[in-house]
């Protein structure tokens, strides 16, 4: 590290000079005093490297001040032998999820630092939890690779393949035509990946992500459940192929489009008519979906009416004999329902018109939305993929 230019500490804490001859007990204080020593002042670490590292304290006793973290503790018992006679230990360390209270997590939340994890999937020095229940996650028409919702639900436990299907790399520059055969290789991929939990798996869209979740759900196997935030369970402006089978567009009229008071443009009008509610031939057939539904609906969503097309897909199940879906409707939320405590989008480019349109929502019942929406949808997928957490009730 020091041939590239930076100043590096090599620090030993235990069984070396005067140090204690063994780690019962580890004072952060020690830690400190080198970080000072290296600064000169307290400035902060602001980046670390974790190297097969487990986020907990899997030693002894950690004390830093007044505060003290326990060790998760091990099992001897479970100390396993090669025929070579080399023992493995990759099981005696018992993990930090099989407490109640978690209590020997290290915090890492309070830290301002960004951490890099690099870790070894055939590290036997100890076990990392899993496999976990699998999410595919699809934004909407802007294209590109978007990551961070497919992040959050990876720090709740979930193994989460964000999915790009045009303007990212080698992909179509456009998204004029939408195949399922492409969406069902990453389901593929999910189910083969051995740190991913079977037989099935979670969808997650929203907007014309959505509408390619629920159509993944209706035609591939082996998904468990599906969330479709402000979809239209139809086949948009797009036609939808799979195979031999296509859903022919909606269709929509842009001379139906308005202009707010601030010059920017509504389009909830311009989509046609479902003619013939649900057994319009351009709705998905999400009758033919495995698993279970779940509609996150803003009112006030101005992409098009999120609200009346999620009544008329659940129409659609029960007139083909399946359960009313669950729709969390949100009066006063917007078309971008994002995870808790994101910023409101209240307008922004449609790749449609190519120009600046009004997306709805009131900031305040909009970001309420958006907490409550948020604990909906890992209820759902703890659920129904797999899990502990508890139904959360709706506070809206």
């Amino acid at each position: 590290m020091a041939g590239k230019g930076f100043a590096v500490m090599a620090l030993a804490f235990y069984n070396y000079d005067d140090l204690p001859q063994d780690m019962d007990v580890i004072h952060l204080e020690y830690f400190e005093e080198a970080l000072y020593s290296l600064l000169n002042y307290p400035q902060g670490i602001t980046a670390a490297d974790i190297i097969n590292g487990s986020v907990a304290n899997m030693g002894r006793i950690l004390h830093s001040k007044d505060e003290t973290l326990s060790s998760v503790g091990c099992q001897q018992k479970r100390i396993k032998v090669t025929k070579d006679g080399i023992e493995v230990i990759a099981d005696v360390l018992c993990s930090p999820l099989e407490g109640p209270d978690q209590k020997s997590f290290i915090p890492v939340e309070r830290s301002d630092t960004t951490f890099l994890f690099l870790v070894g999937q055939d590290d036997h020095n100890c076990k990392r939890p899993g496999p976990f229940s699998g999410i595919i996650d699809i934004y909407g028409v802007g294209g590109g690779l978007l990551e961070y919702r497919a992040s959050l639900l990876a720090g709740h436990g979930f193994a989460t393949l964000a999915v790009a299907f045009y303007n990212f790399e080698d992909l179509p520059k456009d998204d004029s035509n939408l195949r399922l055969d492409y969406f069902e290789e990453s389901v593929c991929y999910m189910l083969h990946h051995p740190q991913v939990r079977g037989p099935g798996i979670g969808l997650l869209g929203i907007s014309l992500g959505a509408d390619i979740c629920l159509s993944m759900a209706s035609f591939l196997k082996n998904v468990s459940a599906t969330v479709s935030i402000n979809g239209s369970g139809t086949s948009g402006s797009k036609t939808i192929y799979y195979k031999q089978t296509t859903i022919p567009p909606l269709g929509h009229d842009l001379r139906k489009t308005k202009v707010t008071s601030s010059g920017i443009l509504d389009i909830v009008d311009i989509h046609n008519d479902i003619v013939g509610g649900h057994k319009n031939p351009s709705m998905i057939p999400i009758e033919k979906a495995e698993g279970p539904i779940l509609f996150i609906v803003g009112q006030d969503d101005h992409n098009w009416k999120s609200d009346l097309y999620a009544q008329t897909a659940s129409e659609r199940l029960q007139a083909h004999g399946k359960e009313k879906p669950q729709v969390f409707s949100y009066p006063g939320a917007g078309h971008y329902i994002e995870p808790p405590y994101f910023p409101m989008c209240p307008a922004s480019l449609h790749k449609l018109v190519n120009k600046t349109v009004f997306w709805g929502g009131e900031f305040r019942a909009h970001s309420k939305a958006q907490v409550d929406a948020w604990e909906q949808i890992l209820s759902f997928f703890y659920k129904h993929l797999g899990g502990t957490q508890n139904r959360v009730s709706p506070k809206l």
